[in-house]
């Protein structure tokens, strides 16, 4: 139960520093990394315990995290790319978890709708 509550403090740790945008701009790629590192421990965790709404949950949380971040004008450009180079990370694992479910295909065009929305309202 430790390691589970030590992934949950770190994920919204680096979350609340990632949105804050307080972080120094060299810091600020690392952040980016384990953040995204520290959801897909995550992910998998809860992936282990069969809790695949909070799976969900955490994916879906990062990746708008990370969308956020890359297209915030207020971030510089290395930053925003930083960013836009993680989205990978939770939207493969969304994708993985969506293609398990027998509604899935829906609930991928959804997310890809919602993400394009961000970034087309930037």
């Amino acid at each position: 139960m430790l390691i589970q509550s030590s992934l949950w403090q770190d994920f919204s740790r680096l979350s609340r520093h990632l949105k804050a945008g307080t972080i120094m701009p060299d810091d600020h790629h690392r952040l980016v990394s384990d953040y995204s590192c520290r959801c897909c421990q995550l992910a998998t965790m809860l992936e282990r315990q069969n809790s695949s709404l909070l799976q969900e949950w955490c994916l879906r949380y990062a990746l708008f995290t990370l969308a956020e971040g890359a297209v915030n004008p207020q971030q510089t450009a290395a930053q925003r790319q930083a960013c836009m180079d993680m989205l990978y990370m939770p939207l493969i694992a969304l994708t993985r978890l969506y293609q398990r479910q027998p509604q899935g295909q829906a609930e991928l065009a959804a997310l890809h709708a919602k993400l394009k929305h961000c970034f087309a309202c930037h």
